[in-house]
């Protein structure tokens, strides 16, 4: 029998308490979870500025933009290379860093048509992320003229250590948010699929749709305590001695 959108409704309130047991006992999970299990990972980053080649009193070449912002992306590659990464941990021994872990959580990236580069990098501390962005940006800053002859690179910005960010990896919030949404949907799909494989005839309405005839009569549930009641009454009955009055 297909059923209305009224009739999933009414389900949906008959069995919202399983519902809500369900999702409470998900949450609850998730949260045990997120707490024991997963272990915060934070992002901090510094931001490099690559001056312009320029003079302040000479008039602006578009031609010495773009090759600006070419150094730019050549700037990137030297941060990430080997060089500079084989550099940074030979200084910075206390790290504790291979070159594969360090660049599997190394991010170099720059905003189109800008003259700015950010140094990303993912640690279980807040504090050591910091650490080896600052490091590494000092360690390019400083082989930037023995390499390309030029010194038009400063730190602009780091990470502020006195201010925490949320984990990268998501927070406790975000995950119990997923965790009630999916657990919800689960539920009332899982109540949904039940409803529409179970074929037995519980009401009126269902006996007139699958017989394709209406329904003069309906008897109503008997319960097992009124059977035994009915069946002790009818033994009284039986076992009764006739009264006679005496006069």
């Amino acid at each position: 029998m297909e059923k209305s959108i009224l009739d999933y409704f009414v389900l949906i309130r008959k069995k919202l308490w399983m519902i809500a047991l369900f999702v409470l006992l998900s949450c609850l999970t998730t949260f045990y979870v997120s707490k024991t299990f997963v272990v915060p990972v934070y992002k901090a980053n510094t931001q490099i500025l690559v001056n312009s080649m320029v003079k302040s009193e000479e008039a602006i070449d578009l031609n010495e933009v773009s090759k600006n912002i070419n150094l730019i992306e050549s700037y990137k590659e030297i941060i990430k290379s080997d060089h500079m990464i084989n550099l940074l941990l030979q200084s910075h021994p206390e790290f504790k860093l291979i070159p594969k872990e360090l660049l599997k959580n190394l991010k170099v990236s720059s905003t189109d048509k800008t003259q700015l580069i950010k140094i990303e990098f993912e640690d279980k501390s807040y504090e050591k992320a910091i650490m080896v962005t600052k490091a590494l940006a000092d360690t390019f800053i400083g082989e930037v003229p023995g390499l390309m002859n030029l010194n038009n690179v400063k730190i602009l910005s780091v990470s502020d250590a006195t201010v925490k960010p949320l984990p990268v990896n998501s927070s406790i919030i975000i995950n119990l948010a997923v965790s009630f949404v999916l657990s919800a949907m689960a539920a009332i799909g899982v109540f949904f699929f039940l409803e529409n494989i179970n074929d037995t005839i519980r009401s009126e309405k269902e006996a007139a749709h699958v017989v394709g005839l209406p329904v003069l009569v309906s008897i109503g549930a008997i319960q097992k305590n009124s059977n035994e009641k009915l069946a002790k009454a009818k033994r009284r009955e039986v076992g009764e001695q006739p009264y006679v009055t005496v006069k």
